[in-house]
């Protein structure tokens, strides 16, 4: 009678494959209870750190685990292969930033003034504990060039009409429309856009200046949480001001050193 020759079990295989599939689970049940249940953004991200950092000790352990079995003869070979491919489709969102994390500065509020930034009202309601100041801090960074005031040649309501059919466009949750008054010239937009897969909020103002026939356009995006932006609240005021510009035929960029204001034309 054979007998059936029987292999120690790789306890790192074990290890490994339990780790990924716990922080997989822990990674799409988080995304899932942002987006539709209301949980904190805050809890939310705290939550994503830990499922990543297990997913990265299941890949460590994983591997290890297909030399210890190549080595030792041990069993358990398709489990550390599953635990390798789960880590890694685990791992694949930090890993696919990495390289925009070593090209845009380290900042999460951007506006396209420094010395006069928009400000956020009706959206301070929305700031909870662990969210970004709403102050803004100016920390040094260069911005990209277009990401500077707009000047248009037209009054204040057109410029504010266009800028809220691009809002719109864009699908941006509206927070507030406060059209330019008789107490105030400004006319301000405040609205919320969230990031694809978490739909983490980020908080953008737009305020129009007015002054006789011509306006003055800035505008400021902000992440509500997290330190780091990696990028996205400055393309988001370079993609709106680019198809703003394309829009307006009476809008362009100020250059530096440039008045604000155009003076009057003497007659």
């Amino acid at each position: 009678m054979k007998h059936r020759q029987t292999f120690r079990k790789s306890r790192l295989a074990e290890w490994g494959f339990k780790l990924s599939i716990f922080s997989a689970h822990l990674i799409v049940f988080t995304v899932l209870l942002h987006r539709y249940a209301g949980q904190s953004t805050a809890v939310s991200l705290n939550v994503l750190q830990i499922g990543f950092i297990g997913g990265f000790f299941a890949f460590i352990l994983s591997v290890t685990a297909v030399f210890q079995i190549w080595n030792k003869l041990l069993s358990g070979f398709g489990k550390s292969v599953a635990g390798v491919v789960i880590s890694l489709a685990v791992l694949i969102w930090p890993l696919s930033l990495l390289p925009v994390y070593f090209v845009t500065p380290q900042i999460y509020d951007v506006s396209t003034s420094l010395v006069s930034p928009p400000e956020f009202k009706a959206l301070t309601k929305f700031r909870e504990f662990g969210s970004n100041p709403i102050n803004f801090i100016e920390r040094g960074e260069t911005f990209a060039p277009d990401v500077v005031t707009v000047r248009i040649l037209s009054p204040g309501q057109d410029a504010f009409d266009l800028a809220r059919q691009l809002v719109l466009k864009r699908k941006w949750e509206i927070v507030s429309l406060l059209p330019a008054g008789k107490n105030s010239s400004d006319a301000i937009i405040e609205a919320v856009d969230r990031s694809l897969i978490l739909a983490a909020p980020d908080d953008i103002v737009i305020r129009i200046r007015s002054k006789g026939r011509q306006s003055i356009l800035d505008m400021r995006s902000a992440a509500r949480y997290g330190s780091y932006d990696l990028g996205r609240n400055q393309k988001r005021i370079q993609d709106f001001l680019d198809d703003y510009i394309n829009q307006s035929d009476k809008a362009k960029r100020v250059e530096e050193g440039e008045p604000l204001f155009l003076p009057r034309r003497k007659k």
